[in-house]
């Protein structure tokens, strides 16, 4: 006669070993997932940096452009000594509204000099230079300029009286055309009756 009361014993006993096994499975391949969490976590770091590396590293920035130092110009403004023989120094050029101007030295009258170069201030030798004065006192306007060793140069036109003017300045007015013929100072020496005045005026 076949005895029932030995089965529970042996599904009693398979029980347990098939729960522990069941779970040890599950523990390895618990194992096995956290591993590969891992490795994929490291490598998603490590991508991370390298990409951070390689978009924060300095670009080379083009070098900046050489700003060229601007040439002055050698138009002043403002009041200044006038000039002096031999361009010790020579007039003061002024940056006016309607040109650059010069005022003479002179004695008991005013001389003033609107000038007119076509090849700017300080004027070329060689070159067209219109002169527009302006004088004080009475009688006839002369103007000649003198340069070095005694050379001296009268105005290849004028002077020409003006009856009207923009240029503010007082006294009568003249037109006058000059050309240096050499570089160096310039002794423009103006005369009206006894009156005399003289722009010191460098040619280069």
């Amino acid at each position: 006669m076949y005895n029932q009361s030995k089965a529970p014993k042996s599904i009693v006993y398979a029980l347990p070993r098939s729960l522990w096994t069941t779970r040890e499975e599950s523990a390895m391949s618990s194992g096995k997932n956290l591993v590969v969490r891992w490795r994929s976590l490291c490598l998603l770091l490590l991508l991370t940096l390298l990409t951070a590396c390689s978009t924060s590293s300095p670009t080379s920035s083009p070098p900046a452009a050489q700003k060229r130092t601007p040439v002055l110009s050698p138009i002043i403004t403002g009041p200044t000594a006038p000039g002096l023989k031999n361009c010790q120094p020579a007039s003061p050029i002024d940056n006016s509204s309607v040109g650059p101007e010069v005022q003479g030295t002179a004695t008991n009258v005013e001389l003033w000099a609107l000038i007119m170069s076509t090849s700017g201030v300080p004027p070329l030798a060689n070159t067209v230079v219109k002169i527009v004065w302006g004088m004080t006192g009475s009688g006839v306007f002369d103007i000649v300029a003198s340069g070095s060793r005694g050379m001296k140069v009268p105005p290849s036109q004028g002077p020409a009286r003006h009856l009207g003017s923009s240029w503010n300045r007082p006294g009568d007015e003249w037109g006058t055309v000059f050309t240096f013929p050499v570089a160096g100072c310039w002794d423009l020496h103006a005369t009206r009756d006894n009156a005399f005045g003289d722009v010191w005026l460098k040619i280069v």
